[in-house]
């Protein structure tokens, strides 16, 4: 399956969400599928991410509510010259830089042969019929007839030379042309490659209207790597920050169609750094959002269209049914997990990451009194009767044994004031199996 150019992956919180990431951007880099990265293991995909992010096709970033277009996009940044003078200069945000260096075919190393370094989305694409006699070998240099070429051909551009309607032989690169002669560099495939774009019964030449780097990689690699230059820009909780005031203009360039190398490519004048900029088609954005978190902004309807969403809830069999002095975590997580759902709603389950560390029944322990109860304590607004619910017995949900109920004072009784509930202050109650067991034994 194809991904798009902008993903966001949501969910509660600890579903692995920025876990998933890692897995996500390799495949994008690698234009592989998802599911093939998860089988490799997360070790050699989290390798892989180190080098790509060394080599600056991935970024990552996380959103806060200070960030502005300044920081994201461009901005002014004071300055003191040599003489003492206060000066502004213009400052490119972190998005800017990566969208420029991906768009610089060096940034993939090794990817393609060297006579494509020059190529850029801004390169166009032209299919050509060579007669047999000009067909030369392997990177060797080429006079042809300008004849044979689209009006308005110039230096940068791609030639693809059509053996058929819909395949080619070789590929080159214009590196100069005058009225006279055409000199072009080519590279010869092994073997004739199926050129994506191709229109059957077209008279040639003609214009190929793709993103030029993404088409010279794809045909090069007759089959191989899959490696199409793709980067990757990791967006963490990217509901945290104010939309509009990060993205500004950003929001429209963002859309598929919009991108660099696309017919319906757009650009925008940019203010401060003096120049015309569109999103490359080469550029993932990748987002995260927690969506237990309702004090954080809702995601901005307008960016909201341009993303396509995956969901990722918490998973129960992750824990691989693992058991701590008999409490099975597959099992305790799903109950708890179930009764969440019907009091609250299903964005705020517990994720399975919550659970992943606990190898004893003293990490189950420090695990509830530090993370799960102070968690459902935020959630249900300290109602401890519905957290004794959460955590109640499965026969008598009431029965929890990590909650105790105050003695009713006379106070409470005259006036009949609810009761008040503590958290259970003797540790060794958490370190007791049956109090967990007991959650879902006959439920599951």
């Amino acid at each position: 399956m194809e991904l798009s150019n902008n993903l966001l992956l949501y969910g509660p919180p600890g579903t692995g969400k920025t876990y998933n990431t890692v897995n996500y951007a390799v495949s994008i880099i690698e234009n592989r599928p998802f599911e093939e990265i998860v089988k490799e293991g997360y070790a050699l995909a989290l390798e892989k991410y180190s080098k790509y992010t060394l080599m600056g096709r991935i970024a990552f970033m996380t959103f806060h509510q200070s960030l502005s277009y300044d920081d994201f996009i461009e901005g002014i940044r004071p300055d003191i010259t040599e003489d003492g003078s206060l000066v502004y200069v213009p400052m490119p945000g972190a998005f800017y830089r990566f969208c420029r260096d991906a768009d610089h075919p060096r940034l993939i190393d090794g990817a393609v042969p060297d006579i494509f370094v020059t190529v850029s989305d801004d390169s166009h694409i032209y299919t050509v019929s060579i007669p047999e006699a000009e067909n030369q070998q392997d990177f060797e240099m080429s006079v042809i007839d300008p004849q044979l070429l689209p009006e308005g051909t110039s230096a940068g551009d791609v030639l693809v030379s059509m053996v058929s309607p819909t395949e080619s032989d070789m590929i080159g690169v214009v590196m100069s042309t005058n009225p006279d002669r055409c000199v072009v560099r080519w590279h010869k495939f092994s073997a004739a490659q199926k050129v994506k774009g191709a229109q059957k019964g077209r008279e040639m030449p003609y214009r190929i209207y793709m993103p030029t780097k993404k088409f010279v990689y794809t045909l090069v690699h007759e089959g191989g790597s899959g490696d199409m230059g793709n980067c990757v820009f990791i967006i963490d909780e990217i509901n945290r920050g104010n939309i509009s005031r990060i993205f500004g203009e950003l929001i429209t360039l963002l859309e598929s169609s919009r991108r660099k190398g696309n017919p319906e490519c757009l650009e925008v004048y940019l203010a401060q750094m003096k120049t015309m900029f569109s999103v490359p088609d080469n550029v993932y954005v990748l987002g995260t959002m927690n969506t237990a978190d309702k004090s954080l902004t809702a995601l901005d309807a307008a960016l909201r269209r341009r993303f396509e969403f995956i969901e990722m809830m918490p998973d129960p069999m992750v824990l691989n049914n693992r058991e701590v002095s008999g409490v099975n975590l597959s099992k305790l997580l799903a109950i708890i997990n179930n009764r969440i759902e019907i009091l609250y709603d299903r964005e705020h389950m517990i994720g399975h990451a919550y659970f992943i560390s606990v190898k004893s029944i003293d990490d189950l322990a420090q695990c509830f009194i530090n993370k799960v109860i102070p968690l459902l304590q935020e959630y249900f607004f300290d109602d401890y009767e519905k957290i004794c619910w959460v955590l109640g017995r499965h026969d008598d949900p009431r029965k929890c044994d990590f909650i105790v109920m105050r003695p009713r004072t006379s106070f409470q009784m005259k006036f009949n004031l609810p009761n008040i509930f503590d958290i259970v202050k003797d540790y060794r109650v958490f370190l007791n199996p049956e109090s967990y067991i007991l959650m879902y034994k006959g439920e599951l």
